[in-house]
């Protein structure tokens, strides 16, 4: 019996959105959690927020290559319940934390156990016939950033009503859900290759994936992406917070996280055809220049109205940016490495990710909130630059080419 490709891909992107609401209707408030216990002043609260950014993203850099490998062992499907669920059981328990030393280990399992995103674009990059690979990865993408703007925006009332333990609680449920749903409705027709002869280490895998030039650009890239979005992540509610010179500012901050979301879901979703009519490189070098144009005139904001403006433009600009990196590796990777390839990508970025939040926090936290503002803007225009120079246009209807 034929899986029906479509049935599994809406039954994932449906699940995924469901997912992604859990993990985000709490996420962008873990700044203003950590002033629910002894920490002092916003300084301090961007330093732990730093940490707890930086955990999650050390975690998942070491875990994402074996989830990787067990991804082509056991299946794609197994990899994105055990993401959901794993991911979800750690938001309920950081209901239960006493004290921001607790809530950093929460955030270390979590980085462990999560990372639905690498787990539904294996699944969906393997499963979706290559004519519609550019749109099926464009619209999970979409996903993901569809899920990060209703997941503030029902989060920030929601915490306000009824508390972070409240939220924290549904949150998790939510995510284990998701992850129920995936485990009963999705098939994967999962054909393990034989095993080689001289069966080839995780690192041989790497090395010889890091020999195909358009996937080490693009790890490259993403990684100083991933680095950028990191380092300024914690620094954003708490300038809000500043801007708004009032500590009650969940709600406000959960619809200008939406706002921005749902922008970025649009752009993401479209990006594909864009990049299928302009191409890759412009695509994503014209995305990385306007993220630093917006990122530079966030530093100069001088209210609230005007911060929440750029930060909608920055996610139409930023929204354009993954979907054609996603789309351009399941291009030049052979379908069956192509767990391995997510997996150290998924490393990588999360290596670049657990740097920038503490490297973020600290520049915030003693240079001041509007400096680090500054500095994604530079890094931003640098890695475009980058791109520019080093990456050559692929062409728009390249076929998958062979990882050896």
């Amino acid at each position: 019996m034929l899986i029906s490709w479509k049935r599994n891909f809406y039954t994932l992107w449906i699940a995924e959105v469901i997912a992604i609401i859990g993990f985000q209707s709490i996420q962008p408030f873990l700044p203003y959690y950590i002033q629910e216990f002894e920490v002092k002043g916003l300084d301090e609260t961007l330093i732990w927020a730093g940490h707890m950014g930086t955990a999650a993203g050390f975690a998942m850099a070491l875990s994402s290559p074996f989830w990787g490998a067990m991804a082509d062992r056991l299946g794609r499907k197994p990899m994105v319940v055990r993401s959901m669920i794993g991911g979800g059981l750690t938001v309920i328990a950081m209901a239960y934390v006493t004290n921001v030393w607790e809530l950093l280990a929460a955030r270390l399992l979590q980085g462990a156990l999560a990372g639905t995103v690498t787990a539904c674009l294996t699944l969906v990059s393997t499963t979706t016939p290559s004519p519609h690979l550019t749109f099926a990865l464009g619209m999970m993408q979409g996903a993901f950033m569809l899920g990060a703007s209703v997941g503030p925006l029902i989060g920030g009332p929601f915490i306000d009503r009824f508390g972070y333990h409240a939220c924290l609680i549904v949150a998790g449920v939510l995510v284990v859900l998701a992850g129920i749903a995936v485990q009963l409705w999705v098939r994967e027709d999962f054909q393990r290759q034989p095993e080689p002869e001289q069966k080839s280490s995780m690192w041989q895998d790497a090395r010889r994936l890091l020999e195909i030039r358009p996937f080490f650009i693009m790890l490259v890239s993403l990684t100083l992406i991933q680095f950028i979005f990191g380092f300024i992540m914690p620094v954003v509610p708490l300038f809000l917070q500043e801007l708004a010179h009032t500590s009650d500012v969940v709600s406000l901050a959960g619809l200008i996280f939406s706002i921005g979301g749902l922008v970025g879901a649009f752009s993401s979703t479209v990006s594909s055809r864009w990049s299928d009519q302009w191409g890759v490189k412009p695509t994503l070098v014209w995305g990385l220049v306007a993220s630093a144009l917006f990122y530079l005139a966030q530093g100069l904001a001088t209210s609230v109205a005007m911060l929440a403006a750029l930060m909608v433009l920055s996610g139409l600009a930023t929204g354009a940016i993954r979907p054609v990196a996603n789309a351009l590796i399941a291009r030049v990777v052979d379908e069956s490495d192509r767990g391995k390839a997510f997996g150290v990508m998924s490393s990588a970025n999360s290596l670049g990710w657990s740097l920038g939040p503490v490297m973020g926090g600290y520049v915030g936290a003693h240079a001041g909130f509007r400096a680090a503002f500054f500095v994604t803007a530079l890094l931003f225009a640098a890695v475009a630059g980058w791109i520019w120079m080093v990456m050559r246009q692929p062409p728009k209807d390249h076929a998958p080419t062979p990882a050896h």
